[in-house]
């Protein structure tokens, strides 16, 4: 009568734990807004302004080892809603894209309908050991000028904020000049990928916690000592780096993850494979 009330019991309390794991997966994805997509955002000329040119920049990539973004800047003409999108330019412009001191130059000559040019942007504000949490600024300003007379001209910003493995956000404000633009960009991890390597640190906690349980459970006389035992540890000993080299991003060894997790859940996994081996081979003696 008590063992079937029991299986009930255990059942049940296997039931609210599934649930409780259910809802607290389906919060936290939420909570990182893993399916958010990428957008742009506009700046500079606004709608009442038939802007000069039109300026597109997009990020191509993001070394968060070297705090580097790779860039691509382009120029067109400006159009309005009456205009055709493809028409070329009727006079020179040159594009102005300047960051950490120094200054990127873009010409579009009478007549070309667009010119174009990737350049690289330092990151600063943040380090690659804060991984997977790591936050970076880029800085940008942006000024159009008429190729002749150097006079400033309104231009339309368009940043594209997408780049894969992280989320973009840019603000912009006035330059010195009302016609040019400075732009800042915060460059986080995505969500999607945050909580991949978050999870990938917590399943080595896991694994350690299991581990360890094994080799004290074992050493204290409470479980036999089992031959089957030290290769499942020694597995775990062995599948930890394994997992930590596959984190995504490949960050590289070091980061303060690594020293709040990896480095002592592989201690505690050597230490539970010890003492297993011990207790096994304390056994065989006496047998």
């Amino acid at each position: 009568m008590d063992q079937p009330r029991g299986r009930t019991l255990r059942l049940l309390a296997l039931g609210v734990i599934l649930i409780a794991l259910t809802t607290a997966y389906v919060v936290v994805v939420r909570q990182f807004n893993v399916t958010e997509l990428p957008g742009e955002r506009h700046f500079g000329a606004t709608n009442q302004v038939v802007p000069a040119g039109e300026v597109y920049l997009e990020p191509i990539s993001i070394d968060a080892l070297n705090d580097a973004m790779h860039v691509t800047a382009s120029l067109s003409p400006g159009t309005s809603e009456s205009q055709n999108s493809h028409s070329s330019a009727d006079h020179d412009l040159t594009l102005l894209v300047s960051h950490d001191g120094t200054v990127e130059e873009i010409r579009l000559a009478a007549g070309d309908h667009m010119a174009s040019s990737t350049f690289e942007v330092d990151l600063n504000g943040g380090s690659v050991t804060h991984y997977p949490l790591d936050t970076y600024v880029a800085q940008l300003g942006v000024e159009l000028l008429d190729a002749n007379t150097s006079l400033r001209l309104p231009a339309r910003i368009t940043m594209w904020e997408g780049a894969l493995g992280y989320n973009l956000h840019t603000t912009g404000r006035p330059g010195p000049n009302p016609d040019d633009v400075q732009l800042t960009t915060t460059v986080t991890r995505s969500g999607a990928f945050a909580l991949f390597a978050l999870c990938a640190y917590m399943a080595m906690f896991i694994l350690a916690f299991c581990a360890l349980t094994v080799g004290v459970l074992t050493f204290a006389d409470v479980c036999r000592p089992e031959a089957t035992l030290i290769g499942a540890l020694a597995a775990i000993c062995f599948a930890l780096p394994v997992l930590r080299n596959a984190m995504p991003g490949s960050p590289p060894l070091g980061v303060s993850a690594d020293m709040w997790v990896f480095l002592w859940t592989e201690l505690a996994a050597v230490l539970a494979l010890v003492l297993t081996v011990f207790k096994w081979a304390k056994a065989g003696f006496r047998t």
